[in-house]
């Protein structure tokens, strides 16, 4: 989609178009996922929304274009969309919302922006499936039924206490524990978590826990973002739940790039003025929908 939009864009560099093609020629599936999309945009040509942007009998196919039109297609083809919003979520928080929910145990969770979360409570369990996003769970004891947080493959198991659960990809799951501690579990493997620590899961296995400050790891419950050395790319995730339209890191290097940065949620209409005032980054926006970010 990215280079959908950057080679349909109101002017193409030439070191585009060269890197266009090698990315085509470097990966069979490269083309197959290119197709896919001008396929899908070829089929929203009689949606409304693109109707509207017609001249001359064609479709004027720019940046302001490209948002509106394909995300139309995209909900008008599967659904896609609705499915990333999670429609069968028990909650659910847009970009920029947080929200805290009082459950049914009298346990809490503070749920930061762009995450969904079910809950499937019984006499033995109190089950708690975080579908995206990072979310603060306060913890009510109760020895006869443990809390678990089932995050991508991941359990996250409390009799009572305090911990955080962010979940930025399948491997990417991080947990950080303010009160008491938790036990974790990914497949045959398991770990112990104390207060003060944190650690990231993946598909198949754990990382080692590290000790950190809870105060500026969970600072997104205060109205603040604070990352210390953190790679780039999961900076940038954060920042997309707090923020309407999506930043999309397009170098692999500039991803892993380790960043220090603070951001005021109060203000977060100012969050790409600030990547751009403090970091070496070039920031294209494609639409409103949809900024590219790539090294300086």
């Amino acid at each position: 989609m990215a280079w959908f939009a950057i080679m349909h864009a109101d002017q193409v560099a030439k070191s585009d178009q060269l890197a266009f093609r090698a990315w085509l020629r470097r990966d069979e599936r490269h083309r197959v996922a290119y197709a896919d999309i001008e396929r899908l945009w070829s089929g929203a040509s009689e949606l409304p929304v693109v109707k509207s942007r017609r001249r001359e009998k064609r479709i004027a196919v720019t940046r302001r274009t490209f948002g509106a039109g394909m995300l139309a297609a995209m909900a008008g083809g599967g659904g896609w969309v609705a499915y990333q919003q999670h429609p069968f979520a028990d909650y659910r928080t847009s970009a920029g919302e947080r929200r805290t929910v009082r459950l049914a145990d009298d346990s809490s969770v503070d749920m930061a922006g762009a995450t969904a979360l079910s809950v499937d409570f019984s006499s033995k369990l109190r089950l708690v499936t975080l579908h995206r996003g990072e979310a603060y769970f306060s913890v009510a004891p109760d020895t006869s039924r443990p809390f678990v947080v089932e995050a991508a493959a991941g359990r996250t198991m409390a009799a009572g206490t305090a911990f955080n659960v962010d979940y930025v990809s399948d491997d990417d799951v991080r947990v950080t524990v303010a009160q008491h501690a938790v036990d974790i579990r990914v497949a045959a493997e398991g770990a112990r978590l104390d207060a003060g620590s944190q650690l990231t899961y993946g598909r198949e296995s754990i990382g080692p826990p590290q000790a950190i400050d809870p105060a500026s790891e969970l600072g997104w419950r205060d109205g603040r973002l604070i990352f210390i050395s953190q790679p780039f790319g999961r900076v940038v995730a954060s920042l997309n739940r707090w923020r309407q339209g999506r930043l999309m890191v397009m170098e692999s290097a500039l991803a892993v790039r380790p960043v220090t940065l603070i951001v005021d949620l109060q203000k977060s209409g100012n969050i790409l003025a600030t990547l751009e005032d403090t970091l070496p980054i070039r920031v294209v926006n494609v639409t409103p929908y949809l900024t590219l970010l790539f090294a300086a």
